[in-house]
């Protein structure tokens, strides 16, 4: 963060310099009275080369500040976490162990898991206008999320009630998302997608997924995709505009008929504990997850996809891209909270380091 604000910051501080020199033209010009150009020219030049400079730093800094490595447009969440024994049994009751309120959602934790590795991300999407929303929105600001945000008055933000079993780790998700905090297609703006490498979508704000999705792919931007349930009519649409589709078991079982029906050139399947199966252009490649003590599966899938955008932006090969997204939630999986155990890059290479 530090390199990048001194490089930003250089180009202005010579372009003060400029102007300050500008300013003492008159005693240089004083001094060579001789000169065969004349003091009115001089300083209508200087001015104009500073004019220039600043111009073209104003190009370069709109340029820094508006291409990003990744913008994902889809759910943010706060988690109410209840740590129990063991699943209650129909009308039962047990008591809990622990209750944790955690942030989560798919696209919100998958950008955080992409800052966490360094990379630079825009986050697009809704909240209400209430405590779960702010809580929401620090959190995405202390990932270092650069947030569009839209606040809908009178609208609940996003929960979800996870109920999660103490020493398996595997939960059970109760939530519920309130329909004015779907993005209006009309407030999104084409320049916050197509500036930007990637494309991150979870499918949920169907108009507005399917208009992001096609400004990427007019701009030849590539498009992930998380999903895990077909929203409308228009999920298929979307998913026929898609490059990376990966979705969850539930979704569907063999990446191949999911690949023959929408044509998109990489598709997976996450299976958990299992690892996961991809196929690319009829290619199958199956992986096997890490073993690792684990704590709480929730947001491991999202986490895999910011690990998986992570690798694309690497230029790795796909093998390498999985790899590398199976032990960023492996790591995540041994904390309780969808973003409390995201790790590092440095935390991941040590991570990859160790396991040989």
């Amino acid at each position: 963060m530090r390199q990048r604000f001194q490089r930003g910051a250089k180009p202005v501080f010579h372009a003060a310099r400029a102007i300050g020199d500008a300013a003492k033209l008159s005693m240089v010009a004083a001094e060579k009275c001789d000169d065969a150009i004349s003091l009115s020219e001089r300083i209508r030049l200087q001015y104009n080369r500073v004019a220039l400079m600043e111009r073209h730093i104003e190009i370069s800094a709109n340029l820094e500040n508006n291409i990003t490595d990744v913008v994902g447009l889809g759910l943010n969440a706060m988690d109410t976490i209840c740590i129990v024994p063991r699943f209650p049994e129909p009308k039962g009751k047990i008591q809990m162990h622990d209750v944790r309120v955690e942030p989560g959602g798919q696209v919100a934790t998958a950008l955080a898991t992409c800052t966490r590795l360094g990379l630079k991300a825009r986050y697009i999407g809704c909240i209400g206008n209430d405590d779960w929303g702010r809580a929401q929105l620090a959190s995405l600001r202390a990932e270092g999320l650069e947030v569009h945000l839209r606040e809908v008055e009178g609208a609940s933000s996003q929960i979800a009630i996870i109920l999660l079993e103490e020493g398996v780790g595997e939960r059970t998700i109760l939530w519920r998302r309130d329909p004015r905090l779907a993005y209006p297609v009309e407030q999104l703006r084409r320049e916050t997608i197509v500036n930007s490498r990637i494309l991150h979508l979870d499918g949920c704000d169907s108009a507005a997924a399917l208009q992001a999705a096609r400004w990427a792919r007019e701009a030849g931007i590539p498009v992930v995709v998380d999903i895990d349930e077909v929203y409308d009519d228009s999920t298929h649409e979307l998913l026929s505009l898609v490059d990376y589709l990966i979705a969850s078991s539930d979704f569907a079982e063999d990446p191949r008929e999911l690949a023959d029906r929408y044509g998109c050139p990489v598709v997976g399947i996450t299976r958990g504990a299992e690892g996961a199966l991809f196929v690319h252009r009829r290619r199958l490649i199956q992986s096997s997850a890490f073993r690792v003590p684990v704590l709480d599966t929730t947001g491991a899938g999202d986490v895999f996809h910011g690990g998986f955008i992570y690798g694309l932006l690497q230029n790795w090969p796909l093998e390498d891209v999985i790899r590398f997204s199976h032990a960023v939630a492996a790591m995540k999986c041994m904390h309780i909270g969808a973003r409390r155990g995201i790790p590092t890059l440095a935390e991941v290479r040590e991570f990859l380091r160790r396991s040989g």
